[in-house]
């Protein structure tokens, strides 16, 4: 059996088997590749497929000849296939190729996003000024530049926190929830005041990572800016605030809602005794004992639900309060 024949038989078994081929006969694997990118005819097109198929499977010298061909193809799927293909097996040789892709304003998204990942998984230092860039260059696409902003991730730098403290402040909402998801996930105790300024933002998503962020870190200040957020927003803010800082069960957050349970709105008042059913806190009892008086009958369900997990009450008489 000879390479043309495997190729012509595509499955995953098949793959292994053309793929250990390949890597057993070097010189007909190259005069394919030759056939495959050289030539142009239906058949010739199928081999170029089906050696992309079996790419991760060959040796990496074999490999990286089939996805550098693959590259500069002339056809866009097969240069994001082959983009994908780099990724996937972190091909630092072909980075000149990926860098002409990025940099070619008129090449595809798709393969201009694969190419900035491409560069922010093999060497996120060498190429974080790339990434700042086009992160920062707003006639670029704003997607393209959500994806950099994505890729600065994986690398906490000084540089890269400091532009991605700086996105925060871009004019476009797109990019400034892309950088308060991307601190989110890196979770730098040093962008604590940047994501502070940030529940400021008048778009919900910004806000929202803003919070995750802060709530997720193990840091006393973020979650003390936190609770001092949360007790001077207005009303609705509150209640969004409360849903997503019940999560953190940390003495300053439960607080900080506990006190909420005094508020003059029964929407807050609601919220932060459900709040305390979905975390008991034992120092809440109080006031949450005064809520079963309260003009608001889920606020009176909320608050002896709160109390029944604190033991306070018999959760057999959970019925009887509505």
């Amino acid at each position: 059996m000879v390479l043309e024949d495997l190729l012509e038989r595509p499955n995953e078994t098949t793959w292994r088997k053309t793929a250990e081929y390949i890597n057993n006969h070097p010189s007909e694997f190259r005069q394919i590749l030759e056939q495959a990118f050289d030539e142009r005819s239906e058949e010739c097109e199928v081999y170029k497929h089906r050696l992309l198929d079996v790419v991760d499977y060959i040796e990496p010298k074999s490999a990286i000849e089939v996805v550098g061909r693959a590259l500069g193809d002339s056809a866009e799927k097969t240069r994001i296939r082959g983009l994908k293909a780099a990724y996937r097996r972190q091909m630092d040789p072909l980075i000149p190729e990926v860098l002409g892709i990025l940099n070619d304003k008129n090449e595809d998204f798709e393969a201009r996003k694969w190419a900035i990942h491409i560069l922010g998984s093999i060497d996120p230092d060498a190429f974080g000024k790339t990434l700042r860039n086009l992160a920062r260059t707003s006639r670029e696409n704003i997607q393209l530049r959500s994806e950099a902003i994505f890729s600065l991730t994986n690398d906490a730098s000084d540089k890269n926190l400091g532009a991605l403290c700086a996105l925060l402040g871009d004019p476009i909402s797109k990019i400034r929830h892309s950088s308060a998801w991307a601190l989110s996930k890196i979770g730098s105790p040093e962008t604590i005041p940047c994501l502070l300024a940030a529940l400021e933002d008048p778009e919900t998503d910004v806000r929202d990572w803003a919070i995750r962020a802060l709530r997720d870190m193990d840091d006393t200040r973020a979650l003390q800016g936190l609770a001092d957020a949360l007790a001077n927003c207005p009303p609705n803010e509150q209640v969004r605030m409360i849903r997503l800082l019940i999560e953190r069960r940390s003495e300053i957050i439960l607080r900080a809602i506990a006190e909420l349970l005094e508020s003059t709105h029964s929407r807050v008042r609601r919220q932060a005794a459900w709040a305390m059913g979905v975390s008991p806190y034992p120092p809440a009892a109080g006031a949450l004992e005064r809520l079963l008086d309260d003009d608001d009958r889920q606020v009176r369900m909320y608050a002896k639900k709160a109390l029944a997990r604190l033991g306070q009450v018999d959760p057999t008489d959970l019925g009887f309060i509505l």
